[in-house]
């Protein structure tokens, strides 16, 4: 008992440090500790919770955006690339479809019959994509390289990246490409891809709130050009660098890995959907040649090859010039033009018409290689065979195979002699490029001019073999090679690119030509540039689009800011009164104002749209009517309605005016230029009358000064 008084304890069943439910259940819970079904330690448990929730929270942030990088990056190029092969196949149907139907399926019928399918199969193709792109979207016209170059700028084109014009792009695309005029698919790729990446964008924004991002998403865009020109040609490489230098002004390094991992998928699978569908043995290059790699061509050599960047320069300067001339021609047709506006199918139907005229097999065109699709055509300017030293025809058809190279060669090139039907084959497709490209339909550049540079080398290659039929040097001459690098000097003069080199190393397969390639590119893009802009800058003048080049004259160098801003600006202040706002909104005809804190200091806080600015001072002063006729009571109501028995702004202005003198002088300037103010704005600052906190107390006077 001596403990329980000192400690003052009362010993009890139910309660008490000794108690008989303490000691039990200290040993319930003794028992509990060595039983299986132990509870887990609270505070290991909140370590392992907090664990988890790291890991959840580094993966949600860190691991996850990757992911879905790489994985969208993926998805992206295994589509473009089956949608390349798709689209491929049925041009390239729809191409021997047209051959067979208009000359070998009746080989006896009447040449007038053959003239008519001849012309008639490609004008059918030219009308369904015209009639398409205006009935889904009108957006699909063109090649849309310049359109993204404005996009990329940060531009919105309104519909421009929508699934309507994906439709139009894609569907239209075939029919016009499948058409044999001397349109090519590439840009219109680049706009596919595009679209196919904004709209996957949106998307994953439900998953990743990253790609709600405009600076992300204008890096997927950069991206999503890269996949669309390496899924056309094979070239991830050049893709990728082709992209920067046509779509980028500066590019993000960090955005390089994507666009080589998606140009990386999309060429791969696009060459490997070759081999799947029994086109090709092997993944290969997309127009093989073979040259000799040991020595390809002689030293002396390279002046011929620089002569070719020469001549692509100017031929490259002459393009573009002559389709910038020929649409401002057309444009200034006042009654052509509103001819053309009134029946869009008449200028297709014309154009289609001139030009499968021109390329009739049993007509011209034998003079021109007229039967060869743009694709067939490649194969025969890239090869190694030399057209100088081949039989004429009348002996080739007799001695060589029908099914021989030399023969097809021979065939289509031969008549009457092989440097005239390049001659004119150069001259027909300079001229109905640059009028094929203006068409209301999706039409790509950059192939039909890199033909016109195929045939254009060739032409200089076949004329270096005859000049020296035993070699330079002993080093036979390759015309194949020469057409290499006229293909690459004229696509990059015309598109102010130096990738195209990068890429015609991609679709040959070989490298033998780099050093001639890189000359003749760097000549010819020297003289391009310093004569023209570039085919899509050309095209984004022509079509007014919001861009702005580059300052490339040295006068503009040593130019400042000062030298040209307007210093006597308009702008809305925090201080600005209504009347200000009115006599602004009245004498200035401006889309938008600049609004500033001060008119002082004049610091820049953003802009508000004119529209804007009246709709908020129209209904603001609609409040301050009200509030008038409230508290003026019932004797200034009638005065206000008159005999009409209604109550009208310009009337409420003519009795606020007579009690005037209780409003600030600064809120007084509303009336100043007029009965209704009918512009007007935001809320006015209280800076001049402080003590004022609301528009009731203004017209109450509560405001004294």
């Amino acid at each position: 008992m001596t403990t329980v008084e000192e400690m003052q304890y009362e010993k009890t069943l139910m309660y008490g440090r000794y108690s008989e439910l303490q000691r039990f259940a200290s040993e319930f819970a003794a028992s509990r500790r060595t039983t299986p079904h132990q509870p887990p330690d609270i505070e290991e448990a909140l370590k392992k919770k907090l664990k988890t929730y790291k890991i959840r929270r580094y993966f949600s942030e860190k691991i996850l955006p990757y992911m879905v990088d790489w994985l969208f990056i993926l998805v992206l190029g295994i589509s473009m690339a089956f949608l390349s092969f798709v689209i491929d196949y049925l041009i390239d149907v729809i191409g021997q479809a047209h051959i067979v139907l208009a000359l070998r399926l009746q080989p006896l019928a009447n040449p007038v019959l053959k003239y008519f399918l001849w012309v008639s199969f490609p004008l059918v193709l030219i009308l369904f994509s015209v009639t398409f792109v205006q009935v889904v979207s009108i957006h699909a016209i063109g090649s849309g390289i310049p359109e993204m170059k404005t996009v990329l700028r940060g531009i919105y084109l309104t519909d421009y990246l929508t699934i309507r014009t994906f439709i139009a792009k894609t569907i239209a695309l075939v029919a016009a490409v499948g058409s044999s005029l001397p349109i090519g698919k590439e840009g219109p790729f680049v706009h596919i891809s595009s679209i196919i990446a904004h709209v996957m964008s949106k998307f994953v924004t439900t998953i990743n709130r990253l790609y709600a991002n405009e600076a992300h998403n204008n890096e997927l865009l950069a991206a999503a050009c890269a996949v669309g020109v390496s899924s056309n040609f094979g070239a991830p490489i050049g893709g990728v660098l082709f992209s920067i230098e046509v779509t980028s002004t500066y590019f993000a390094v960090r955005n390089y890995w994507r666009g080589f991992f998606g140009a990386v998928c999309g060429a791969f699978l696009f060459r490997l959907a070759a081999v799947w569908f029994k086109d090709e043995e092997t993944i290969t290059a997309l127009f093989k040649t073979s040259f000799r790699p040991d020595f390809p061509f002689d030293l002396q050599e390279l002046s011929a090859f620089a002569f070719i960047g020469v001549v692509a320069g100017l031929v490259g300067v002459a393009f573009v010039w002559f389709h910038k001339q020929y649409v401002h021609a057309r444009r200034k047709l006042r009654n052509y033009t509103r001819l053309l506006e009134k029946h869009v199918f008449i200028y297709p139907v014309i154009v289609t018409i001139l030009f499968t005229s021109l390329t009739f097999p049993l007509g011209v065109g034998k003079f021109m290689a007229g039967e060869l699709t743009q694709h067939a055509a490649i194969n025969h300017l890239f090869s190694n065979v030399t057209w100088s030293t081949l039989p004429p025809p009348h002996e080739a058809f007799q001695d060589l195979p029908e099914d021989s190279e030399e023969y097809q060669i021979v065939r289509q090139w031969g008549q009457p002699n092989i440097f005239v039907t390049l001659l004119l084959f150069s001259a027909l497709r300079f001229l109905f490029t640059a009028i094929a490209v203006s068409l209301p339909i999706p039409s790509g550049v950059f192939f039909p001019v890199f033909v016109l540079g195929a045939a254009l080398g060739r032409l200089v290659g076949e004329a270096m073999a005859t000049a020296f039929p035993n070699g330079v040097n002993g080093s036979i001459v390759s015309p194949g090679g020469y057409a290499v690098v006229g293909a690459a000097a004229l696509a990059g003069s015309v598109t102010h690119t130096i990738s195209t080199s990068v890429i015609v190393f991609e679709l040959t397969g070989q490298i033998t030509h780099i050093l001639p390639v890189m000359i003749a590119v760097l000549i010819s893009n020297a003289i391009s540039s310093a004569l023209q802009p570039s085919i899509y800058d050309s095209i984004i003048l022509l079509k007014q689009l919001s861009y702005l080049p580059d300052l490339k004259p040295n006068k503009y160098y040593n130019l400042y800011a000062t030298d040209i801003m307007q210093m006597d600006l308009t702008y809305v202040s925090y201080r600005s009164t209504y009347g200000e706002l009115q006599t602004l909104l009245r004498t200035t005809h401006h889309p938008s104002y600049p609004l500033v804190d001060a008119p002082d200091s004049r610091i820049l806080i953003g802009s508000v749209s004119r529209h804007n600015l009246a709709a908020l001072l129209e209904d603001h002063l609609r409040g301050l009517y009200k509030h008038a006729q409230q508290i003026r009571g019932t004797h200034d109501a009638d005065e206000i309605d008159g005999r009409s028995g209604r109550n009208t702004p310009d009337k409420a202005a003519d009795v606020m005016k007579k009690r005037i003198s209780s409003v600030p002088h600064s809120l007084a300037k509303i009336f100043g230029s007029s009965d209704k103010p009918d512009f007007p704005v935001s809320r006015s600052n209280a800076t001049d009358q402080s003590y004022c906190t609301s528009d009731y107390d203004v017209i109450s006077s509560r405001c004294r000064k």
